[in-house]
């Protein structure tokens, strides 16, 4: 039997049937099925559950490989425009990979300010108490990626201006024209604005982020975190447990109060508080200052005083959106996309954490997996509508396990209690179910099913909609 990969719809891990995971004691060979079901993803700590089948085999992909490296263009691939790519996420380069897997001589191009590494993000909010370094979290250079792909990779290069009229970029290393051009900047954490001496707060967005961040804590006992939210909350679960005392500072009523119930809310809060976080709800920060040992003296809304080692702001992101704007392209919170992920020019694309599409903001990985397939065939001259479907958000705190789908539509929770688990369940004023929360390890299994039934709504949705 053909060996099959199966990737990680959280952080993109792909585990490959052929070389099991010998580190953890699953030898090359091993079939997916045969993976204990307690196994974790060694990037992002999700389950088996949080994997989905990537229909390649071995022999596929032998093809593939054997296309990129000696392909000539075919008679149609040479009337495809060339594409060019801003920015070297997990948008960037899985779009550049999917092209290059349907179109092996087209001409793709990629800019980015940064190194153009490869690495997993999601994993960056759980990698301390995996022990692991922003060394061992790095997968790949741009350089591996650019002779893999047989692409044009251009690291450490910021894209000043896009003119529209001649289809060229002005760069720092000089013009580059374009056929088809994607934005997938992608998005930068809000800096919040707080008065006093500021001490300089940390943010980890990136993988050099991560590698100060463990660099300026080293030593360090108590990190304070600014925000309540999913970052916050999944960093204040890793801090704590790799042995730091974490305190979290947020305005909302209980953690991630955007998305969940407060039952919900408050059994993750408590259950964080079981590992030795301590909570400051309801409040922010409104003044710090250095004190003379290099301990940061935090002022609240509510007139507290906190002293900790050091900060770490997860308030949020904000889209990349300067270069659209420059450009005159339509943008709100990020760039606005149609529904085949085109602006208002119909030769530039936005993609990820940058776009705005027709149904508002959609950050996360999911999005940009389900977009690309649709976003492809657009760019090669078929325009394809993106299917957004409702994803499950599986929030990495792996001693209280979470997972939610937003409400798609107004209605009202629905509490139920289980054991040590609670299941929240989200009706729209039709009593159909449009979103859920599950907390607990005892219901975590039940997911699928209503994943199944939100989508069943969502389709609905969809289908009124159309009418």
């Amino acid at each position: 039997m053909a060996n099959k990969k199966w990737f990680c719809l959280i952080c993109g891990f792909i585990y490959d049937e052929a070389k099991g995971w010998p580190d953890e004691g699953i030898p090359p060979g091993t079939a997916w099925e045969a993976v204990p079901d307690d196994w974790l993803c060694p990037e992002c700590l999700v389950g088996k559950a949080d994997f989905e089948m990537v229909e390649m085999n071995e022999d596929q992909a032998a093809t593939c490989s054997s296309l990129l490296q000696n392909s000539t263009a075919s008679a149609v691939e040479t009337k495809l425009l060339p594409v060019v790519i801003i920015g070297s996420g997990h948008s960037g380069y899985s779009l550049a990979v999917a092209l290059r897997a349907q179109y092996p001589a087209l001409p793709i191009t990629i800019f980015t300010e940064d190194s153009g590494a490869i690495y997993s993000k999601p994993a960056l909010s759980c990698a301390l108490a995996a022990g692991k370094t922003a060394t061992q979290l790095h997968q790949s250079t741009a350089l591996e990626w650019e002779k893999k792909l047989n692409i044009r990779l251009y690291p450490h290069t910021q894209v000043r201006h896009i003119d529209r009229q001649n289809q060229r970029l002005e760069t720092s290393i000089g013009p580059c024209d374009y056929g088809r051009l994607v934005l997938a900047t992608g998005a930068s954490p809000i800096t919040p604005a707080i008065a006093g001496a500021t001490p300089t707060f940390l943010s980890v967005n990136h993988l050099h982020d991560y590698a100060r961040f463990r660099q300026d804590i080293a030593g360090q006992s108590h990190i304070t975190i600014l925000g309540d939210g999913l970052i916050g909350c999944e960093f204040a679960h890793d801090l704590a447990t790799s042995g730091f005392k974490v305190t979290v500072v947020g305005l909302g009523r209980w953690p991630m109060s955007t998305f969940l119930p407060q039952p919900v809310g408050v059994g993750l809060q408590n259950a964080l508080c079981d590992i030795g976080v301590t909570w400051h709800l309801n409040t922010t920060i409104v003044n710090a200052s250095t004190s003379i040992d290099g301990s940061r003296r935090l002022t609240l809304s509510n007139g507290e005083t906190l002293h900790t080692d050091r900060v770490l702001s997860a308030t949020g992101l904000r889209p990349n959106v300067a270069l659209a704007q420059q450009c005159n392209l339509n943008v709100q919170k990020g760039i606005c996309v149609n529904r085949y992920g085109q602006t208002n020019d119909e030769a530039i694309f936005a993609l990820g954490d940058c776009a705005e599409y027709p149904c508002g903001w959609r950050p996360y990985i999911a999005p940009i997996n389900q977009a690309i397939p649709a976003l492809v065939r657009s760019l090669t001259g078929t325009l394809t509508p993106i299917d957004l479907t409702p994803c499950p958000v599986i929030v990495k705190t792996p001693t209280a396990p979470l997972c939610f789908s937003t409400p798609l539509l107004p209605g009202e929770w629905r509490i139920e209690y289980h054991d040590n688990s609670i299941m929240a369940l989200h009706y729209d004023d039709n009593d159909m179910l449009s979103g859920f929360a599950l907390f607990g390890a005892g219901i975590q299994q039940q997911r699928n099913d209503w994943m199944t039934a939100v989508l069943h709504t969502s389709a609905r949705k969809y289908i009124e909609e159309e009418r």
